[in-house]
This record gives structure tokens, sequence and C-alpha cells, in this order.
């Protein structure tokens, strides 16, 4: 027969106890409200007035936004750069910390659903001199184990509502991350493109510097021979020291863009990159979907949604703090002392209480914190409407620069190519000698400033395209941005 001394039996009992009350809790407690739904979330965000179209006003279609869009810009020089961002961005590095924060923070608040253990041990000696009243050498000895188990009984919700509200802020700040992701990206590939443009519009301006160098001599020589005047070689001196400067201006932006990317890059800025000499060929646009569809599928606006969530739990939980709460603890253990042995008793002590606390007077801290949830319940929704709307115009903003510029390509490519064909017919009647090479320089400047609009547009073409992208809520690479 096993025998079971009075401490275990006691503590059996104790468990039993405490399973119990766990069933207990599990039967009464009350279940949360149902927290608001999507449409619900929008119908509330957003002002009654706005309605969301079926179609993109500006005109796309309705075809399923694809990922993967980086592959989409042909660019094989890109791709390396993103993945360098990737690794080495420390912006990056800082939201991603964040995200184990949000998550540690789940586990902190949940933890609080859990019965809490804990134990303390202590000892002490005491010496008496003169006379020996304890042990032998005059000594006093007294230890103690202690252990105990505290647990707040959830019976209204309020711990799950907490616990509730700390995985939706989890899930927004991982959104939220999902979003810095794409961003970055985003302002990778504008800030490649952005250098490819100054990198151009560096060797237009020497172009024209050579131009103008040439008009100058002719210029002068005309003046000797007297065909010319005073104001023709100052102004074209002029003409010659303004492209000189936008050269030595062109540069400077030239090295400071390609700082800026280096530092994107987690790189030393020492403007070193190397940069392709021309823009790789722009593919069609995307497909767009629909615009309610958008509200699902960009991180942030998934993001903003979670925090309504979080939100609404806050405020819950903050109405429950005005109700009672229940405690159950549970505290035993040993002393051991000198006297103790003498009388051969060395006593186990347990004690368990259930408790109650009921908020009567907390000089209005409690009402104020349930102001406080409800009027940052009232931001969220503001702040997820306000994400939404910039979201909506993004991409309306985005769908229409894109018809426009491809509207407007086609004009500046027929000027460059009408303008090549002036100068070309100039230069055959200055070589047979019925135009002179002033008026062929003038036409090749004006070829110039014509080819650097077109290089403008092209740029504005690859930024816009990249906006639109990332407007759209598509993932640059096959993870889907919001899942």
């Amino acid at each position: 027969m096993v025998k079971l001394d009075l401490p275990v039996f006691r503590m059996m009992r104790i468990w039993r106890l405490i399973i119990a009350l766990a069933a207990l809790t599990l039967l009464v407690s009350c279940a949360l409200k149902p927290s608001p739904q999507h449409d619900e979330v929008v119908r509330q965000a957003l002002p009654k007035e706005t309605k969301i179209p079926l179609e993109w006003k500006a005109g796309a279609g309705t075809e399923p936004v694809a990922d993967n869009w980086l592959k989409a810009l042909n660019d094989p020089q890109l791709e390396p750069i993103v993945a360098e961002a990737i690794t080495n961005n420390l912006d990056l590095r800082l939201a991603a910390e964040r995200v184990r924060i949000a998550q540690q923070s789940v586990v902190v608040v949940g933890a609080q659903l859990l019965p809490q253990v804990g134990a303390s041990v202590s000892g002490r000696e005491v010496r008496y001199s003169g006379h020996k009243l304890h042990d032998e050498d005059g000594t006093s000895r007294r230890s103690s184990a202690f252990a105990s188990v505290g647990w707040e009984l959830d019976v209204w919700g309020k711990l799950r509502a907490q616990q509730a509200a700390s995985e939706a802020s989890y899930q927004a700040t991982a959104l939220d991350y999902a979003y810095a992701r794409q961003s970055l990206v985003a302002t990778v590939a504008k800030t490649w493109y952005t250098a490819i443009e100054t990198y151009l519009l560096l060797k237009l301006a020497e172009q024209s510097v050579t131009v103008f160098s040439e008009q100058l001599k002719l210029v002068m020589i005309r003046q000797n021979a007297g065909k010319g005047t005073d104001l023709d070689v100052v102004d074209t001196r002029a003409k010659l020291e303004s492209a000189q400067d936008a050269v030595e201006s062109t540069h400077q932006a030239y090295e400071s863009i390609r700082r800026a990317l280096e530092l994107l890059l987690g790189r030393y800025p020492a403007a070193e990159i190397n940069i392709a000499a021309a823009y790789p060929h722009l593919s069609i646009p995307p497909a767009t979907s629909a615009p309610a569809s958008l509200l699902k599928r960009r991180p942030d606006i998934v993001a903003a949604e979670r925090m309504v969530l979080s939100a609404f739990r806050t405020t819950e939980a903050a109405k429950l703090a005005l109700l009672p709460d229940f405690s159950f603890v549970l505290e035993g253990g040993t002393i051991n002392e000198s006297f103790s042995k003498l009388i051969n008793f060395n006593p186990w002590l347990i004690s368990t209480t259930i408790g109650a606390s009921i908020p009567i007077y907390e000089g209005g801290a409690l009402d104020a914190q349930l102001e406080i949830a409800t009027a940052q319940q009232a931001q969220a929704f503001a702040n997820y409407g306000s994400v939404v709307l910039k979201a909506f115009g993004e991409v309306e903003t985005a769908i229409a620069n894109e018809q426009m510029l491809g509207r407007r390509l086609p004009f500046i490519e027929s000027a460059v190519r009408d303008r090549n064909e002036a100068v070309r017919i100039a230069t055959e009647q200055y070589m047979a000698g019925r135009k002179d090479l002033l008026w062929v320089t003038d036409l090749k400047d004006n070829l110039i400033s014509t080819e650097a609009e077109l290089i403008k547009v092209r740029g504005l073409m690859h930024l816009n395209r990249i906006a639109l992208l990332l407007a759209l809520g598509g993932s640059f690479d096959d993870t889907p941005a919001a899942l």
C-alpha cells in the first residue's frame, strides 16, 4: 500500500481545486463581443457620401493584380540592387525589430490569462555569545521555502480583450513591415531610374557645351571677318557659360543621387555605384483589379484595419475594467529553525485565498481610461478612412499619369526624329555652301533640348509605373504583400 503524507495529500486537494476553478471559469466566462467586420469598418470609416466605384475612374481595366512586379520592369541590373537593399537597409531592420517586439508583447499580455507560479527561499543565521540557547555552537538557524500560485479569473473577458487587442496590433505591425519592404523596393527602383535620367542629362549637357564651343568659335571667326558683332560673341559666350554651369550642376545632382542610392543599400555614400547608361524597355501597364479589392490587398490598408480591431478590443477591455476582478491565490511552504528541531516540529504552512476586487472610487481614472480608449477607437476609424482614400488617390493619379505620359511620348519621339532630320538637312546644306555653321549649331542645340525632354518623360514613365505598382498593392516578389 502506498502511503501519502499530509503535505502531499493536501497539495493534491489544492490542485484539484485549481482544476475545478479553471473549468468553472471556462463555463461562466462571458464571451467577447463580435468584432466589426470588414464592410462595417469601411462603412463607419468613410463619409456617407463616399461611394467606392466598381471600376477606376481613370479608365483602367479590372483584371487581377499580379505579384512579382520587379520582374515586369525588365531590368536585370536592378534586381541585385534590390536584393542588397532588402538585406542591408537599416530602416528595414528597425521595422523588423518592431515586429519582434509586437510579437513578444502578445506573449506578455496573454500570460495574464495563465496562473502565475513563483517560489521564494530564505535563510538566516544568528550567533549568540556567552551562552548556548540553541545549537551546540550557540547559533540559531532559520530557513524557509515557499511556493505560490496566483491566478486572475477572467470572468468578464477583460484579459481576453486585451490579448485580442495585442494580437491585432501585432498583425498591424507585421503588415506595416510588409509594406515597408514594398516601399523600400519602390524607393530603390525610383532612385535607380532617377540616377539613369541624371546620367543621360549629364551626357546631353556635355554635348551642349561642345555645340556652344563650336558656335562661339564660328561667331568669333565671323566677327573677325566683319560679318558678326560684339553682341553675337557676348550672347554666344553666355550660352556656353550657361551650358558649362549646367554640366556642373547636373554632375552634382548625379553624385547626390548615387549617394542616396548607396545609403538605401547600406553602403558608404561615396558616389561610386555604377549606373546603367540607358533605360530598360518598359512593358505594358499592369492589371489593376477593382477598387474594392485594394482594401484587402494593400498591406498598409489592412494594417490600418487591424488597428481598428485593436482599438475596438482596447475599448472593450476598458469597459470591462469597471467590473469586479476575481483572483485565486495559493501559498504553501515550510519553515525550519533550531527551536522547532528541539521539539521535533517541522510545520507545513498552506493558505488559499479567493478574492474579489471591486472598483468603487478611482478618482475618475477608469472612466477616463474608457474615454481615452473610445477616442482612440474613433481615431483608428478616421485613420483607416484616410489611408483608404489616400490609396485610392494614389492609384487614380498613377493610372491617369500612365495614360497622359503614354500620349506625350509619341509626340516627343516624333519631335526628336524631326529635329534630327533638320540637323541632317542643315548639315548637308552647310556642306554645299548654302547655309552657315551657325545655323547648324542652333538646330543642334534645339535637338539637345528636345532629347532632354524625351529623357525626362521616359524617366517620369518609369517612376510613375513604379508608383502605380506600389499603389496597387502587388508584391515585388512571389510572396503576396498582404497575407
